[in-house]
């Protein structure tokens, strides 16, 4: 191996790293975005919504793309459509919320086996999927840490988990994530302080 080969690998690593990280500070500042104008963002994915739901019966009709497949799809983004209701309030353990993600899981892979049995090119394919099956589910998922800074004034759920008898604390996902890794990291292994005491 020469030293230009070591230098190609050390390259491809440093611009996986650059392009991890632009990644993440790009997503950190949709969720941004997101927080600070939840009302806008609303109006956004419901209109992305209907975007890609008009696309999906352009696709249907000029395209002659398979009508089981097109009108599961419309049915997922009818069923994505309820999650606007209590937007920007987005519970991750309502029914609503987990049959969204299995549905944009079998959505997928429904679209994968298609065009796994007819040729397409690949800019075709990759574009079907970040628009067609991908943009409305993450438009979601980057809006899921906008209901920790919502006024409880303008929340229309407030009442109702005011109401509710649960003391749990809420919270997004990474958040609740990482206090589980931080609570399971703690009951493995013993901290500092206890091991002066034997």
């Amino acid at each position: 191996m020469t030293f230009l080969a070591l230098m190609v690998y050390a390259g491809a690593a440093l611009g996986f790293i650059f392009v991890t990280l632009s990644l993440a500070c790009g997503l950190y500042y949709l969720a941004e975005l997101v927080e600070e104008h939840t009302v806008a963002a609303k109006k956004f994915i419901k209109w992305t919504l209907w975007t890609v739901v008009a696309l999906h019966i352009i696709l249907l009709v000029y395209d002659r793309f398979p009508v089981i497949r097109t009108l599961f799809s419309l049915a997922c983004h009818g069923w994505y459509s309820l999650l606007l209701r209590d937007f920007p309030t987005i519970e991750l353990t309502s029914p609503y919320f987990v049959v969204s993600c299995v549905l944009t899981v079998t959505d997928h892979f429904m679209w994968f086996f298609f065009f796994a049995r007819h040729y397409h090119p690949f800019s075709e394919i990759a574009t079907f999927f970040g628009i067609c099956v991908w943009l409305v589910p993450f438009t979601f998922f980057i809006s899921l840490s906008a209901n920790e800074y919502t006024l409880p004034a303008f929340d229309p759920t407030a009442a109702r988990r005011s109401e509710d008898s649960s003391p749990r604390k809420r919270g997004n996902l990474i958040k609740s994530i990482s206090a589980y890794i931080l609570q399971k990291k703690d009951e493995m292994l013993p901290s500092a302080s206890a091991r002066k005491n034997f």
